[in-house]
C-alpha cells in the first residue's frame, strides 16, 4: 500500500517503460488507500480486497454491503464482461452511495533511454491534473496529450451521476469547466490544472506556468455549466 500523501512528480513518468494502473480510494474527504499495480487484474483483485475485507472501510462497507460488491463482481463474470476495469467502474458507481469513492487511472510511464533495438522516447509536454484533498493528501495524475486530460476528467466527472449523459457537451468539451465540477463534488478539495516540458538536458519536466487551483465555481442550481 502506498502511503497517505505520496505525489508522483512528473519527472517520474521517464524512469519506466511500462505503464502502471493506479487505485486510488477515499472516504469522508480523505484518501485511505492508494497503489499501484502491473496489471488491471491485479488493480481489480486489489480493489475488491480492500472494500471488502480491509479495516479501512470497516465502518461505511458493512458485511451487508461487502457481499453486495462481491454478487456485483460476480454477475459480470457470468455474463462473460471480463473486462477489469469495467468491473471496477461498476463497483465504483455502487459504492458512492455509501460516501466512499473509488479512482483508477492509468500512468504510462516512459523510458527516456534506448532499450535493445527499440528507442522509447518520453513525450514532450506533459498535461497534470493536481488534486489536493487536504495537507499532505495531494494526488497528481499526469497525461502525455491535453486530450487525453480532457477525457480522464470527463470519466472521473460521470462517476458522481447516477447515469451517463446528463453533463452538458458544453462543459464535456471544456477540460476547465471539467475540472471544476469534479471540485465542485470533491470539495473541499482543490483540483488544478497544469502543463510541464521535457527538459532533455536534465531528463525532467519542468512547469511552463503556475497553476491556479479550480475550487467551486459552479453553482448549487447549475452544477454542469
Amino acid at each position: 500500500m502506498t502511503a497517505i500523501g505520496m505525489r508522483h512528480e512528473p519527472d517520474e513518468l521517464i524512469q519506466s517503460r511500462f505503464a502502471t494502473y493506479d487505485l486510488i480510494i477515499c472516504h469522508d474527504n480523505r484518501i485511505v488507500f492508494r497503489d499501484q499495480y502491473e496489471t488491471r487484474e491485479k488493480r481489480l483483485s486489489q480493489c475488491i480486497g480492500i472494500l471488502t475485507s480491509s479495516e479501512l472501510l470497516a465502518g461505511p462497507i458493512t458485511a451487508e454491503r461487502a457481499s453486495l460488491i462481491h454478487e456485483l463482481r460476480d454477475l459480470h463474470m457470468a455474463q462473460g464482461r471480463t473486462d477489469p476495469d469495467r468491473v471496477v467502474n461498476k463497483i465504483a458507481e455502487l459504492c458512492r452511495r455509501w460516501d466512499v469513492q473509488v479512482y483508477e487511472s492509468t500512468t504510462s510511464r516512459r523510458s527516456c533511454e534506448a532499450v535493445a533495438s527499440d528507442r522509447i522516447t518520453a513525450p514532450q509536454m506533459l498535461f497534470s491534473v493536481i488534486t489536493e484533498y487536504g495537507p499532505g493528501q495531494t494526488i497528481a495524475e499526469h497525461f502525455p496529450d491535453r486530450e487525453s486530460r480532457t477525457a480522464s476528467l470527463a470519466d472521473r466527472a460521470e462517476q458522481f451521476f447516477a447515469a451517463p449523459g446528463q453533463i452538458p457537451d458544453l462543459v464535456l468539451s471544456d477540460e476547465q469547466r471539467l475540472a471544476a465540477l469534479v471540485a465542485t463534488f470533491l470539495m473541499p478539495a482543490t483540483i488544478a490544472l497544469t502543463e510541464s516540458a521535457l527538459d532533455e538536458t536534465d531528463g525532467v519536466y519542468r512547469p511552463t506556468e503556475i497553476p491556479t487551483p479550480l475550487r467551486r465555481v459552479l453553482s448549487p442550481n447549475n452544477r454542469a455549466g
